[in-house]
């Protein structure tokens, strides 16, 4: 029950209920600075305060003191934190109506060319089982190419596994971070061994990830040599399914989504790239996605708390 005759605090940080006959200049603790969100990161401005979960990001006190702020200048000004967003779909979840859309891809002039280079490559090794020269090291990390000499020594390369989440790259044997893939994709190898010369290699792993930022819900996955013309990707506004050939037509991408809020596939994309598949997903609402898939029993529990 809150007492007579207080009032609440609208200083980002704070939200406290206070006695407006006692606000002073050491009442309040508060951020000043403005929210920013980046890379799947919540940060603070004033005081650098970041977290990629919104309710620890929320719940870093204040790094300045002041008087509490009776009520916001403006509406966008004031922050609250009632648990994680509502999915729209807790409202209404009929399929009936709905039909699937095939969303529009736009393929990169660095994956066209590759697919160009890899059919002639395979064509070549086709005619001879020796390595060919140019013929790249598969260690992760490494960029020798073949020179015809029988020599494999040198190779400085990362033995460990590639590692995704919350929106930070690494490899596992050094954990270098990084949340920018092109940066995570150049980093020196930490391990010397010898070089593994191969004409052909075929790649059936892939990982994925997410974040959603401007009003769009973003999904990379990550696979090399993903083929265009089998990419088949479609959504009802409510899920997501993904079917395609990577590794060049060698492996199989299969990804069924129910997702977590509704999006718009008349104004969503999809990129194919040289290493990966960039699918922008345009919000119907302009809620923040603590998760990418629904889940009707916590979403159900969470409805019941807000």
């Amino acid at each position: 029950m809150v007492d007579e005759g207080k009032l609440q605090c609208y200083h980002k940080g704070c939200g406290l209920m206070f006695d407006p006959t006692e606000n002073n200049s050491e009442a309040c603790t508060y951020h000043p600075g403005a929210p920013y969100f980046h890379d799947a990161y919540k940060i603070w401005t004033c005081c650098d305060k970041k977290s990629t979960d919104f309710g620890t990001w929320m719940g870093y006190k204040g790094c300045t003191r002041g008087k509490h702020k009776i009520r916001p200048e403006k509406e966008e000004d004031v922050i609250v934190w009632k648990g994680l967003n509502k999915s729209g779909k807790s409202e209404k979840n009929d399929s009936s109506e709905r039909v699937e859309v095939t969303l529009n891809v736009e393929v990169t002039p660095g994956a066209t060319a590759a697919i160009e280079r890899k059919l002639k490559e395979v064509a070549e090794a086709a005619q001879s089982e020796d390595v060919q020269i140019g013929a790249p090291c598969r260690n992760n990390g490494c960029t020798a190419e073949y020179d015809g000499t029988k020599s494999s020594h040198g190779c400085v390369h990362h033995p460990g596994a590639a590692i995704f989440h919350e929106g930070m790259k690494y490899w596992s044997c050094c954990k270098k971070k990084t949340s920018n893939f092109g940066t995570f994709l150049e980093q020196v190898g930490c391990t010397a061994s010898e070089h593994k010369f191969r004409n052909n290699e075929v790649v059936s792993k892939f990982r994925e990830d997410w974040f959603s930022s401007n009003g769009f819900v973003t999904i990379n996955v990550y696979c090399r040599g993903a083929l265009p013309e089998t990419a088949n990707i479609v959504s009802d506004g409510h899920t997501l399914r993904v079917t395609m050939k990577h590794g060049f037509g060698n492996a199989d991408v299969d990804l069924d989504y129910d997702l977590w809020d509704e999006v718009l596939p008349e104004e969503s994309r999809v990129v194919i790239g040289e290493r990966k598949v960039e699918i922008s997903l345009k919000q119907k609402h302009g809620t923040g996605w603590p998760r990418l898939k629904f889940d009707p029993e916590l979403d159900a529990k969470k409805d019941e708390e807000a």
